[in-house]
């Protein structure tokens, strides 16, 4: 863990206050708290509709900042350059870490995908469209066990980042696109940094005000002091659970590189198909407003009726079952990527276990995990990537070249291509998953999507499991798939790359997530004080969190935040957040309101 190579906490502390000014990150909006939901944690206990209500409140300047920036000559351009590739078979690469690192990899896989399933549908042209849906590739840092479980620190290294698109092999005329919330990671910086230098067209998506971003970080300015990185802003306010980017930040991000992707490609495929062969392709590109239009109508139709109902019911059942010590297993074929995300970000964003290898029967058993029916696990992980898996095989020497810690390189992270196999994502039996009861299988449908092949699967292994539940979003067929069914009907437009699914995909296990979360406690106002602290960003958001419930001084509340990390044994690391046992050494117990 970080900081454990200074000896005792108050040295820790006065260095972090002394020497990691950049980290101290209570001006920037995005790590503030909303208005707009800062009594989530006392409504959803009265109320677990209006608390799911009140967190899609956040949501509400989304359309208005989309709109503007598809109006400007940057996004414009944005769409320019990615029909361009297309064109000229250049790279499109998108980075980022986090949240929006998990982003970037499903951008990829969905262009992947598209692209890939397009040449099934019109054979004559398959060489084609299957040289085109490789033109894209993506980067986390931390490489791509990172999607499965956070690798702590990597974030404040520029070195890194440049390392990796190094590796990735970009180039003259190729699209760098980094994915950024208020451009503090280091890693994202070097990536975008790397490939202006290698003659890269770079884009920078970004959710903070830039005039605040440049006041008070010196690590944002090296990005925007380079006027020929270009950039686009996308600042929605604070998130609903605060500091919580895994929300509102990566949703506007994939609304408008999403919208871009399909918008660019839509006008490719007019120019060079006979109308027979568009025809065939079932599904269009919007025009770039109708993207805001469809995902306020999105917004809408989650907040409200059936929909609204449903979502509140899976949110009970989570709740209920993690309440009894139980486990939730996903099982889906369809949107794989999308909530594996969902599912992986509970680790660091909520202090759960994270995800364990198949092999391993001594770590804690994750609270969720995901499944895919349809293959075993080498070929599962080979669809959610769409790709070869990216591992970073980073020696010694090469940690030392990129001036990492000691401590990194004195224990070299585990973050090979080989790490990432080792979690059987497939469809092999996993007797943990009903190991303990309640233990629920939960067979996700979205629009349909939940094969005869899935279903089969589904109904066979839920006898092992003390219940079998469908949750079924969007456009929902007749035919049942379960005794047990959770409703969340929603009409979307039907698009290329199925946009706006994706989007409702991301939302409502956002919100089952969160929602649940907030039931349990973990959630005090709408400070999400359950935070693993994996690196420096997440050390000054448990000091702020701990100085604004507690009252005390930010000095005085990183002391004693030190003072709990210091004192905690690594065997219970997931016990619960040092935010939550500090204010409890201190005296405090959960608020019904914030004032």
């Amino acid at each position: 863990m970080i900081y454990k190579t200074i000896q005792n906490y108050k040295d820790a502390s006065k260095d972090f206050l002394e020497n990691e000014k950049q980290f101290h990150l209570g001006v920037i909006p995005t790590e503030q708290s909303n208005p707009r939901t800062k009594n989530l944690s006392a409504t959803i206990a009265k109320s677990t509709a209006e608390g799911v209500k009140t967190i899609l409140s956040a949501d509400a300047d989304i359309p208005a900042v989309t709109a503007k920036a598809f109006e400007t000559p940057e996004f414009k351009g944005f769409v320019d350059d990615i029909y361009n590739a297309i064109v000229n078979k250049k790279k499109i690469l998108f980075s980022s870490v986090g949240a929006s690192g998990r982003m970037a990899l499903q951008l990829d896989a969905t262009w992947r995908k598209f692209w890939s399933d397009l040449g099934q549908k019109l054979p004559v042209r398959r060489v084609q469209l299957n040289e085109i849906s490789e033109i894209t590739d993506s980067l986390m840092t931390g490489g791509d066990r990172a999607l499965v479980r956070a690798v702590e620190n990597f974030e404040d290294y520029m070195s890194f980042g440049r390392q990796q698109v190094v590796e990735a092999g970009v180039g003259v005329g190729d699209v760098v696109v980094g994915l950024a919330e208020c451009g503090l990671s280091a890693s994202i910086n070097g990536s975008v940094l790397e490939a202006i230098e290698r003659g890269c067209t770079t884009y920078y998506l970004f959710c903070n005000p830039e005039d605040i971003l440049c006041k008070h970080l010196d690590r944002v300015r090296v990005v925007f002091e380079r006027k020929d990185i270009i950039k686009i802003p996308l600042f929605v306010g604070n998130m609903a659970v605060s500091g919580s980017t895994r929300m509102e930040v990566t949703t506007v991000e994939l609304l408008a590189a999403g919208a871009a992707l399909e918008v660019a490609s839509w006008r490719w495929l007019k120019e060079n198909l006979s109308a027979q062969e568009i025809e065939a392709i079932g599904a269009k590109a919007l025009e770039l407003q109708e993207y805001s239009k469809a995902y306020q109508d999105l917004l809408n139709q989650l907040s409200s009726g059936e929909a609204l109902k449903g979502l509140a019911s899976a949110v009970d059942l989570e709740t209920e079952t993690y309440n009894n010590n139980g486990l939730m297993t996903y099982v889906t074929g369809e949107y794989f990527i999308d909530i594996m995300t969902d599912t992986t970000e509970r680790q660091p964003t909520f202090t759960l276990p994270p995800f364990r290898k198949f092999t391993d029967n001594t770590s804690p058993i994750s609270w969720a995990y995901i499944k895919n029916p349809l293959y075993p696990n080498e070929v599962a992980w080979q669809h959610v990537f769409r790709r070869p898996i990216k591992g970073l095989e980073w020696t010694a020497e090469d940690y030392k070249r990129m001036k990492a810690a000691q401590d990194i390189i004195n224990k070299l992270p585990k973050v090979g291509a080989s790490e990432v196999t080792d979690y059987v994502i497939g469809n092999e039996d996993d007797p943990s998953r009903y190991s303990r009861k309640p233990s629920r299988l939960m067979c996700i449908d979205i629009n349909g999507s939940a094969n005869k092949q899935a279903v089969a699967w589904f109904k066979k292994n839920s006898l092992k499991f003390t219940e079998g539940v469908a949750f079924r979003l969007g456009d929902i067929p007749e035919e049942k798939i379960a005794e047990h069914e959770i409703l969340v009907p929603v009409k979307l437009p039907n698009t290329i790359m199925d946009l706006l699914p994706h989007l409702m995909v991301k939302l409502a296990f956002n919100l089952m997530s969160t929602a649940t979360m907030a039931k349990m406690g973990r959630v005090w106002g709408n400070w999400m004080v359950q935070v693993l602290p994996t690196n420096k960003k997440l050390i000054d958001r448990s000091t702020r969190i701990i100085s604004f419930i507690s009252g005390l001084s930010y000095e005085k509340a990183n002391e004693e935040f030190f003072y709990s990390y210091y004192n905690r044994k690594p065997e219970d690391e997931y016990r619960e957040s040092y935010v939550i046992e500090t204010l409890k050494r201190l005296g405090f117990e959960q608020k019904d309101e914030i004032k």
